[in-house]
């Protein structure tokens, strides 16, 4: 029996695929806020935090909880479409939009809270594949269906 059998019929590979690589950017994001979280205070009382320390931390927080808030959306919206027999590159192509959308964002948003190329291109990168995606499921579902 090979090691590797060859898989004709796998569901759902382009979302497999986009949440395999957001999978790990999540993981990489909370690996950070749990290394943040396990340094020790530099003096002190154990149970508090410098002022620098906590800031790194909340927003290393508000990095993961912003990827969270939309990558799960993009994933479902993502298998719904390519689960509906979509068109193939059209699926392809808004997977590698939201995937990079959230790669870039995660990236410019760990290094400032303001603005940054990372930060506004992945928001709007973002923001077009979940629209990109929202509309394509309404026609296939209104028009197609």
């Amino acid at each position: 029996m090979p090691i590797m059998q060859e898989r004709t019929n796998m569901p759902l590979p382009i979302t497999l695929a986009a949440a395999s690589l957001l999978g790990l950017v999540h993981l990489f994001l909370v690996i950070r806020n749990a290394m943040a979280r396990s340094t020790k205070p530099e003096h002190g009382n154990h149970d508090e935090q410098s002022p620098d320390k906590s800031a790194i931390l909340e927003h290393r927080m508000r990095v993961v909880a912003n990827f969270t808030e939309y990558a799960p959306l993009g994933l479902i919206l993502l298998g719904l479409l390519e689960s509906s027999q979509a068109p193939h590159l059209l699926v392809l192509g808004l997977a590698i939009i939201l995937v990079l959308g959230r790669i870039l964002h995660a990236w410019g948003f760990s290094y400032t809270s303001g603005y940054s190329f990372g930060r506004l291109w992945g928001t709007l990168l973002t923001w077009f594949s979940i629209a990109g995606l929202s509309l394509s499921g309404l026609y296939v579902t209104l028009i197609m269906g």
